[in-house]
């Protein structure tokens, strides 16, 4: 190599050494800079968790990072991350420009989740009740907005009613997407909770809380929930402050992992949960006039806590449902009846009777008059005369006269429920008790029931919460498969969800099934280890009970002195009440008052979709503020209709591109819900202990005898 060469080479090398340097050098003045910055921000990050969320305040101070817990400077600056046995980091070499990628992709064609509220189908015509009444009226304008050519909404509006963020990472899409955009609830969900930890120092959590505060919006901060209890957390919170909370919901995914992914999968699974089951004015009004008809009449109230030591700790009690799977299970009720207490769900009661066994209880829970047609249509020879009846506040009065006892416990979330827990609790200073996880199904009843009485061994019969899939949907005793009754029995349809087996074989179910399954494990899960839930034979799955198969049960030992035992479950957990002033504490002046307030704030003006979805805001608030006022029956007098009202309201507003045309379509919306409030304020004084008519033709003698 020629000298000139060999000089060359030697420039060159140095070149780059002193270049490499320079890096070394730059990269050490960025990670300075960053540490300096980025301890700053956990600090600040830190106090803000204290004021706001002191939970995961205190999380933050105890949590133990791994030994290898790094966080590494890109060359942007930025902090960079390799999650837990990952060799991939989370971002490149300038994060904030690839979230900034990423968000702009997301947000101009934005992934919605929508509850279906324009689509839908009309309400059943021909019921005169006030609320289906004006769903009929509501459905029939969505229906009509629905078939315009209106062009819906692609890109994720300024303003939206929630944001639904699956995966925090190291957080820079959170400040960056409130930049432009503003929610009036955002949910956020880290399953991983070394990630959000690390987003501490990366951005400045303070300034995001506080700017979601200054604005009115609430931030719900899931850390470390694994996809079920994430769901749980969702329900819980969309049941205390309403579902519209996530009617519209423009959904975010930050980064690839298999956790999120089935975090979002089950979330939009159970989606429909949080959509049904309101509850709404008539039915509210019913249950309140049942329940004060039911206190008139001398029936026997729940609570709880026993008058003495509980004796039930040791007892078997059978809890038995009208499933398919019940056949299997038929012989060992028979063989073991006397060994066991057995609470008979619903139309179980005669499928038992029929197979040899007799109920100790009879488990009822609906509160429409049929459900005092139906036990007539369905009574069995010797009638029920000799049957103590397990029931609920809300229970058509004339049901409890049918049976040798009734006791009724609340039933809850209702007006009725509402109103005597408070009676009871201001006359006699303890409250009626409340039956946790009690619906939808009658079988969800008598479940919380043996719960709540204090029984150790639960077992499950015939509660398949769901069809089989050879098709067969109940018991083959079922009245639903008795000749003379069937043709009046019809089986719930739309059973097009699947759930693994509790042994062999899936079954498919509806909503409302899927509903009691999630009810049923929602209480398994409240329960702790020292109660044992078996699941006997075929059906769904229940997470945290025990799959039995039918002949695997051991035969129970010890036979029971069970009139003794009945006896005392009915002196030691229910009592009387007496009240004298329930027409004066009803608050007919109060909900007149509310009424003419919502009216009011719905007359406000709006110019904008923001403007009108915040009188619905403000509608939403006083409403859910009585919830913790000496007037709550008033909270659940009113609180369901107003969501099947402002749900689809909602969905309305930010459903079309056509701000004009939408804000036409929502008057019309909003004249109806305002009417309504106008005729609930005339009806309560007047219906507020009227018993329930509705019935349908094949029982109208009964009607008629009555």
């Amino acid at each position: 190599m020629s000298p000139d060469n060999k000089q060359t080479e030697l420039h060159k090398a140095l070149d780059e050494a002193e270049q490499k340097l320079s890096q070394a050098q730059q990269h050490q003045r960025r990670e300075a800079e960053f540490a300096q910055q980025a301890n700053q921000r956990f600090d600040n990050n830190l106090t803000a968790f204290r004021k706001y969320y002191p939970n995961i305040a205190q999380f933050i101070e105890t949590y133990q990072t791994r030994e290898d817990f790094c966080l590494h400077v890109t060359t942007s600056g930025h902090g960079n991350f390799f999650p837990k046995d990952s060799s991939v980091p989370l971002y490149g070499d300038d994060p904030l420009e690839q979230t900034r990628e990423q968000l702009k992709r997301y947000t101009e064609k934005a992934n919605f989740g929508q509850a279906d509220y324009l689509a839908r189908k009309s309400w059943e015509a021909g019921d005169d009740r006030l609320h289906l009444q004006y769903m009929q009226r509501l459905s029939q304008v969505l229906h009509d907005v629905y078939q315009k050519d209106y062009k819906k909404i692609v890109a994720l509006p300024e303003h939206y009613p929630t944001a639904l963020i699956f995966g925090i990472g190291l957080g820079y899409h959170i400040p960056e997407l409130l930049e432009n955009h503003s929610f009036d609830y955002m949910f956020i969900c880290e399953p991983d909770p070394e990630l959000f930890f690390a987003s501490l120092f990366c951005i400045e959590w303070d300034k995001v809380i506080e700017k979601i505060d200054d604005s009115d919006g609430c931030l719900f901060i899931n850390i470390g929930l694994d996809y079920q209890a994430f769901f749980e957390d969702v329900f819980r919170l969309a049941g205390e402050i309403g579902a519209f909370s996530t009617s519209m919901s423009f959904c975010y995914q930050h980064y690839p992992s298999e956790k999120i992914n089935q975090l979002i999968k089950t979330f939009f699974e159970n989606y429909y949960q949080l959509h049904q089951g309101f509850g709404f004015y008539n039915d509210a009004i019913t249950g309140l006039a049942h329940c004060v008809h039911n206190i008139e009449q001398g029936a026997q109230c729940f609570f709880a806590q026993p008058r003495k030591a509980n004796e039930l700790h040791d007892v078997p009690v059978f809890v038995v449902g009208n499933g398919p799977s019940l056949d299997e299970s038929l012989d060992y009720l028979r063989d073991n009846q006397h060994k066991a207490i057995i609470l008979a769900a619903g139309t179980a009661y005669q499928s038992l009777l029929k197979a040899g066994i007799t109920p100790d209880f009879h488990v009822l829970v609906e509160r429409p008059r049929i459900t005092y047609d139906i036990q007539k249509t369905i009574e069995p020879e010797q009638g029920y005369h000799d049957t103590n009846l397990l029931t609920v506040d809300v229970m058509y009065p004339d049901v409890l006269g049918l049976y040798k006892w009734a006791g009724m416990a609340l039933k809850g979330p209702e007006s009725a429920t509402a109103f005597l827990a408070m009676k009871s609790l201001l006359k006699y200073g303890r409250q009626v008790s409340e039956l946790p996880a009690c619906g939808p199904f009658v079988s969800n009843t008598a479940f919380s029931y043996a719960c709540l009485l204090g029984f150790r061994d639960i077992y499950l019969f015939g509660v398949d919460n769901g069809y089989s899939l050879s098709g067969k949907t109940h018991s083959s005793l079922s009245i639903y498969n008795d000749d003379k009754h069937k043709s009046s029995f019809k089986v719930l349809d739309g059973a097009k969800i699947r759930f693994d087996g509790n042994l062999q074989h899936d079954v498919m179910a509806t909503p409302l099934m899927a509903m009691s399954k999630a009810s049923f494990e929602r209480l398994i899960m409240q329960l702790g280890n020292h109660i044992k839930i078996y699941n006997v034979g075929e059906g769904a799955k229940l997470e945290g009970a025990m799959a039995v198969e039918e002949q695997s049960l051991v035969p129970l030992s010890v036979p029971l002195d069970k009139s003794a035992l009945v006896e005392g479950i009915k002196s030691n957990y229910f009592d009387t009440l007496e009240f004298d002033d329930i027409e004066q504490s009803m608050g007919f002046d109060e909900l007149a008052s509310l009424c003419d307030y919502l009216i009011e704030i719905g007359q406000r003006p709006y110019a904008t979709r923001d403007e009108a979805q915040a009188i619905l805001k403000a509608q939403q608030r006083v409403v859910f503020a009585y919830k913790a006022s000496k007037y709550r029956h008033l909270f659940h007098l009113i609180k369901g209709t107003l969501l099947y009202f402002h749900c689809p309201m909602v969905s309305l507003l930010y459903y079309f591109e056509d701000e004009a045309a939408t804000l036409q379509e929502f008057q019309r919306c909003l004249d109806l819900w305002h009417q309504f409030l106008a005729d609930i304020k005339d009806d309560f004084p007047v219906n507020w202990k009227a018993k329930c008519t509705w019935t349908k033709p094949q029982y109208q003698q009964y009607k008629e005898a009555k």
